[in-house]
């Protein structure tokens, strides 16, 4: 078996599987909520912070994979990594002013939409914690 398919059938390859599922299930029940609770707008708020989060979530997944790969040169990829992510940072933090200062969304839907990952990762810790005890 080849080191590319043994990769594939890891561990942690399921795991960020199943984070992207989750993330998917709870940005889909956050729109479905905010389509029942809200107006369109602040429908079109979560689906953007969504879309938002889960890009960067994604980056950031990128990241780590190309500093974590055995034959990597760490130092120049920490921090290659580090400017990537700052960079990153500037530019989420230019779209949301942008969309905020323009009142294309609003900003708890946009916040709601944004935290579609923290919401995934703590029920996936409170599920760990859960089968360990």
């Amino acid at each position: 078996m080849s080191r590319k398919v043994a990769a594939l059938n890891s561990k942690e390859t399921q795991f960020v599987k199943g984070l992207w599922v989750s993330n998917a299930i709870v940005l889909g029940l956050l729109l479905g909520g905010s389509f029942i609770f809200g107006s369109p707008k602040a429908a079109f708020s979560v689906i953007v912070g969504g879309a938002i989060a889960l890009a960067n979530f994604r980056l950031m997944q990128v990241a780590m994979a190309r500093i974590l790969t055995p034959n990597a040169k760490k130092v120049l990829a920490m921090g290659a990594t580090l400017i990537l992510y700052y960079l990153r940072f500037g530019i989420t933090m230019a779209v949301l002013a942008f969309l905020l200062s323009r009142q294309m969304v609003e900003p708890f839907g946009l916040l709601l939409g944004l935290s579609v990952v923290v919401i995934t990762m703590i029920t996936y810790g409170l599920i760990s914690v859960r089968k360990l005890g």
